[in-house]
């Protein structure tokens, strides 16, 4: 569920949001898969498919680097 936070009383001009770039990060990431980025897939479940194994490859590749680090 996306919320859309509400800019604070009082405030003027540009007002930073707290986890904006791990959003924008994670969409920087999806860029360095090339099926993604190019949209080749005939069905929206294909495409949908796709970006959700990039994503279970981020966060793998992400658990992976924390368990390498450890030892």
């Amino acid at each position: 569920v996306f919320e859309c936070p509400s800019r604070p009383e009082g405030s003027k001009g540009f007002v930073v949001e707290a986890k904006r770039w791990v959003v924008e990060r994670s969409f920087a990431w999806m860029n360095f898969y090339r099926r993604i980025t190019k949209d080749l897939e005939r069905t929206i479940e294909n495409s949908a498919s796709f970006i959700l194994m990039a994503n279970i490859q981020m966060v793998l590749s992400s658990i992976q680097r924390n368990l390498d680090s450890n030892f």
